[in-house]
């Protein structure tokens, strides 16, 4: 069984999608950051303007162990505090399953960096659509690794 927390030991395993995922580059909000841990988008407002000059890779900041609606992405390499990070928004990558993971079902992120079947509780019923982080494409036993298809 992986241990809670940590993501894919082997870090970021993108599969498919011509072997380049999506990835927005910014830094690690504050804390280090783990390769293949599950990421949301962290920071202060203000910090872009309306032209594209104002934008900087600090400009856009993430933090590990995403929950719920949080997702944005899956954390490439370990980044040090503070340190440039790299984000694959879209693509195919092996992740750790918490629960039954079924082949074509809809997965969720549960803040352990693992995924869920979404499900059908009233919870997943009522926030489906904004909790999906992508689709399962093999099956996978709680504590064991799936093939998710990330949407981002």
């Amino acid at each position: 069984m992986a241990a809670a927390g940590l993501g894919n030991p082997a870090g970021a395993v993108p599969l498919f999608d011509g072997g380049n995922p999506r990835v927005l580059g910014g830094l690690a909000h504050g804390t280090i950051v783990s390769g293949g841990v599950f990421v949301f988008a962290s920071g202060g407002t203000g910090v872009v303007s309306s032209g594209a000059n104002s934008f900087a890779t600090g400009s856009m900041r993430f933090a590990g162990d995403a929950s719920g609606t949080q997702f944005t992405g899956i954390a490439l390499y370990t980044a040090g505090s503070n340190g440039a990070i790299g984000i694959a928004t879209r693509g195919a990558f092996i992740v750790t399953a918490n629960g039954t993971v079924v082949p074509g079902e809809l997965v969720k992120c549960d803040g352990n960096n693992a995924v869920l079947p979404l499900g059908s509780t009233a919870d997943s019923l009522a926030k489906g659509p904004s909790m999906v982080v992508g689709r399962a494409l093999t099956a996978g036993a709680s504590g064991g690794y799936c093939i998710v298809d990330i949407h981002g």
